[in-house]
């Protein structure tokens, strides 16, 4: 397959209060837990083993390395959610992809506040954990009540960084607040986002709230880690472009969608393990390096996006989730830490690798998720949020102790599972 001209435009990145690069270092030890010191920067690939491919562990210096990882244990009952079949998934065989170098652009410092919704400080007077419903501070041990999904109002903490929050939140002005990366926004106008950061491309105004990042690890299923201007920042490339306009990044390979430039291979968005990933380098007259995506990409369509069943797979993320409730549809592998995009959930599914008819493996899949906060009422995880819906009717969530579930749930490990769930 050949593929048309790359096309170019600048990357603006609408600020509304200020950014996070990485920061600078000679040695490891000067870059803090889980963090490591590379070309002069401090870089994360993971936070827990669960941001590691299967057979690998996460190192003390945040590094993916085989052999850590003891692999899960003998599958068993099923997962606490919607009870539906692991969905298979349909890979395709094509051609390597393309070129390009993206022009960045950051516009002015942005301005004072963000714009999170109504937040209650006054003298904490209840007994609200983190993550219980709430309609005021005062519900809170915290004294913190903040906006939640689903016109829902959760009780929050303070934090210093992301990673204080549970794995669906960012930290803003020192509160967890939802993680709205992904979701719609005009540059015009970035403190409609949590963090008071879009990223578009600055011929329309047009694109999605981010957040800061490391590397593609710290960013949703399909998003790349790109530097914007001051700032190193989460962009959605999985998606589809037949110009720049159409790219926030301002790159676009027309036949596979956009791209972004990279440092390494651990700015691009992550794959399923099976799959073969994605590369950073110079390709086709790029001046500077970008994400070439893999031989298997037979088309741009983003997660989300109907696809075949049978026949060639046209999923940007070569995985098409065939036992979907809503109809075959594209997914990407996710992490509980990086977790999925707006309007997606991140969850685990069992596969049988191996032919036998049995299931073998766990996967964590991005999937179609609704509207409904943790703990809310459903029968199937497309009702909710997270994309997990427990057996006995209620929204959840994946955890990894008892502080990131709310009051009457407990965190915990399902027999056949490597990951734990809140549970009643």
């Amino acid at each position: 397959m050949r593929f048309s001209s790359l096309f170019f435009t600048a990357l603006a990145l609408a600020l509304s209060m200020p950014g996070c690069a990485g920061q600078e270092c000679d040695f490891n030890s000067q870059c803090g837990e889980r963090f490591y010191c590379s070309f002069g920067r401090c870089e994360q690939d993971c936070r827990m083993d669960l941001d590691c491919d299967p057979g690998e562990g996460c190192s003390a210096i945040g590094q993916c390395v085989a052999g850590l990882d003891s692999g899960p244990p003998p599958l068993d009952s099923g997962l606490p959610t919607d009870g539906s079949p692991p969905p298979p998934t349909d890979t395709g065989v094509v051609d390597p992809p393309r070129d390009s170098g993206v022009d960045t652009g950051v516009d002015p410092p942005r301005d004072s506040g963000v714009d999170t919704g109504v937040r209650d400080t006054g003298v904490p007077t209840g007994s609200g954990r983190y993550l219980d419903r709430c309609s005021g501070g005062g519900d809170c041990a915290s004294g913190l009540c903040v906006d939640d999904v689903g016109g829902t109002r959760m009780c929050s903490i303070s934090c210093v960084a992301h990673r204080d929050c549970a794995s669906e939140h960012v930290c803003v002005s020192g509160v967890c607040m939802h993680d709205d990366t992904g979701a719609s926004c005009s540059t015009a106008s970035p403190a409609a986002c949590a963090l008071g950061l879009c990223i578009g491309n600055s011929s329309t105004g047009t694109g999605h709230c981010t957040r800061d990042c490391a590397t593609a690890a710290d960013c949703p299923a399909g998003f790349a880690c790109a530097d914007a201007g001051a700032a190193r920042v989460c962009v959605d490339i999985e998606h589809g472009c037949s110009g720049a306009s159409q790219c926030e990044t301002g790159l676009c390979l027309s036949a596979q969608g956009c791209t972004a430039e990279c440092r390494t291979a651990a700015d691009c968005p992550r794959r399923f393990g099976f799959l073969p990933q994605y590369t950073c380098e110079r390709a086709f007259g790029s001046t500077n390096p970008i994400c070439v995506p893999p031989s298997d990409v037979l088309g741009p369509d983003p997660i989300g996006a109907s696809c075949p069943a049978v026949g060639s797979n046209t999923c940007r993320s070569g995985a098409c989730d065939t036992a979907a409730p809503t109809g075959p549809n594209c997914t990407q592998s996710c992490t509980q830490e990086g977790g999925c995009g707006a309007g997606t959930g991140c969850f685990p599914s069992l596969e049988d690798t191996n032919g036998d008819g049995a299931p073998d493996t766990i996967y964590l899949l991005c999937s179609r998720s609704g509207s409904g906060a943790l703990g809310s009422p459903c029968s199937t995880g497309r009702q909710c949020d997270s994309g997990l819906c427990d057996t006995a009717g209620f929204c959840t969530r994946l955890c990894t102790d008892d502080a990131l579930c709310p009051t009457g749930m407990r965190c915990e490990r399902v027999a056949g599972f490597t990951e734990s769930f809140c549970r009643r």
